[in-house]
């Protein structure tokens, strides 16, 4: 299986990678992506989520926990490596399967062997062909099932490249939405309109588009951190979130951005 420089870039990471995404900020991103994924978790008892792109397993682990069966998979096996450590130091093991995979080619799984299937973290944008991950995420999926895809927002990014008065990469980005992932691999960046495009092309119903977050995409990470210590303003600020991060109007200018589809 070929090594991607986003592959070399998460072994590299992958002993540090949960301790990396866990300021305040990312705990509002996690709690936004968590509410938004359990009004679509299967109904019925002990059924099989796919994780694709999951690495080290942050949400196997939450969905394990409530009782799924769960695959992990990831084209990077260092991240794979550190997954089942995390997973048997939470005794779920046993519940958590773990698959060295490529999302643009899970041909290990067969057609609709899920009843849910998750691609957290921006693996759809990170690998090499976008179109053909979200084709194998689909063709895995039950009919019915439910596809939650995170990805980049376009315009956010390329807001922060003419901030950065970067005149040739912002150039460069509007013609191939391409941005240079933390100096280390190109990744994809999407509007919404792309990724809408791209669910119902692979048969997916576009059931809702959230932005993580999207109230706050105006305020810089780092001072959008400090201001998240604040427990008060933590609170509201999730509260609005969750009240108004799924209006159109708000939605593209998200740094990230969730996707739902249904497989019909």
């Amino acid at each position: 299986m070929k090594r991607t420089k986003s592959t070399v870039y998460h072994d590299r990471i992958a002993g540090k990678y949960e301790s990396d995404y866990s300021s305040p900020y990312w705990e509002l991103y996690d709690e936004i992506t968590w509410r938004i994924m359990k009004r679509y978790l299967p109904k019925k008892k002990n059924a099989a989520i796919l994780d694709a792109g999951g690495g080290t397993g942050h949400w196997s682990r939450a969905l394990a926990k409530l009782g799924f069966r769960v695959v992990c998979s990831d084209l990077s096996e260092k991240m794979l490596e550190v997954a089942k450590k995390k997973a048997k130091e939470e005794k779920l093991e046993g519940r958590i399967g773990f698959v060295h995979a490529d999302i643009t080619d899970l041909r290990c799984f067969e057609d609709g062997s899920f009843d849910m299937v998750i691609a957290q973290g921006d693996p759809v944008g990170f690998c090499h062909d976008p179109d053909k991950a979200v084709r194998e995420l689909s063709r895995v999926a039950r009919k019915g099932a439910h596809v939650c895809v995170s990805i980049d927002g376009f315009y956010s990014t390329l807001s922060s490249l003419l901030a950065a008065k970067e005149y040739k990469k912002t150039d460069r980005f509007v013609k191939t939405h391409m941005a240079e992932f933390h100096g280390s691999f190109p990744a994809y960046n999407f509007t919404v309109a792309e990724v809408k495009g791209l669910f119902r092309d692979n048969g997916l119903e576009v059931k809702e588009i959230v932005g993580k977050p999207a109230i706050s995409f105006n305020m810089p990470e780092d001072e959008l951190d400090k201001m998240l210590s604040d427990k008060e303003f933590y609170k509201r600020l999730l509260e609005l979130e969750l009240r108004f991060n799924s209006e159109p109007s708000i939605v593209g200018l998200s740094r990230h951005i969730e996707a739902i589809g249904k497989k019909i």
